[in-house]
């Protein structure tokens, strides 16, 4: 089944290009709706550097789309999901723009930190950006929780929801790496208020080393936050 979205009705010139093989630098040519393509040169087949997925986080025929991808790609579905989250966030909290900043931040040092720690990047990103909204208040149970409707609204799916309100949950119910997703989400918020404290009272900086050490608990997190939060190399 072809997108809709790529109807070759609507091609104009560009829709139809050539790409250098990775592997040999033979001109390969795609279509503009080609999810990859076989090197005539070297046989190397490679993904289609122009197109883009973005829209298989919201569009009603994307498991018939994601169906016919390489393997590679279908993993990057939920990552994908992660910026709507992102836009509803903001929306959600309206113009508490302090709180939006805050999210914005923990995301990205989420995203540095599960680069080493080989967290679910989506999971933990996504959580990020739903710490302070919080999975659930404290008699609703996980299901009750803000974060858990807004994914939901969403149409996230139940797994992804399960893998977020488990991060965004208590840090004890959630081992091998579930827990693994949980300290790196941690550590970006911990992170964040640790930077934030710096700038209300730049006195702090005298004893942050010893914050870092206490409040952050991976290896790669307390890296990333000396070298943010004191320059460290």
């Amino acid at each position: 089944m072809k997108c809709p979205g790529q109807d070759s009705q609507f091609w104009d010139a560009k829709s139809i290009f050539e790409a250098p093989c990775p592997q040999c630098g033979h001109p390969v040519e795609f279509f503009k709706d080609d999810t990859s393509r076989r090197c005539g040169h070297c046989g190397h087949r490679f993904v289609n550097p122009k197109m883009d997925f973005g829209c298989a986080a919201y569009c009603k025929f994307a498991e018939q789309c994601l169906g016919q991808l390489p393997p590679e790609l279908v993993a990057q579905k939920e990552e994908l999901f992660k910026d709507r989250v992102a836009i509803a966030v903001k929306r959600h909290l309206k113009t508490d723009f302090k709180r939006i900043g805050r999210a914005a931040r923990r995301a990205r040092h989420a995203e540095q930190i599960c680069r080493d720690e080989q967290a679910n990047p989506a999971a933990v990103l996504i959580a990020a950006y739903l710490w302070d909204i919080g999975a659930a208040s404290p008699a609703a149970g996980a299901e009750g929780g803000p974060a858990h409707a807004l994914l939901a609204e969403l149409k996230a799916p139940a797994p992804l929801i399960e893998k977020v309100t488990g991060i965004l949950g208590d840090s004890n119910s959630a081992n091998g790496d579930g827990h693994k997703d949980r300290l790196v989400a941690g550590d970006a918020a911990a992170i964040v208020n640790l930077e934030d404290a710096l700038k209300q009272d730049p006195a702090l900086s005298d004893g942050m080393a010893e914050q870092i050490e206490r409040q952050l608990k991976t290896d790669t997190g307390k890296a990333y936050a000396r070298r943010m939060l004191l320059g460290a190399e």
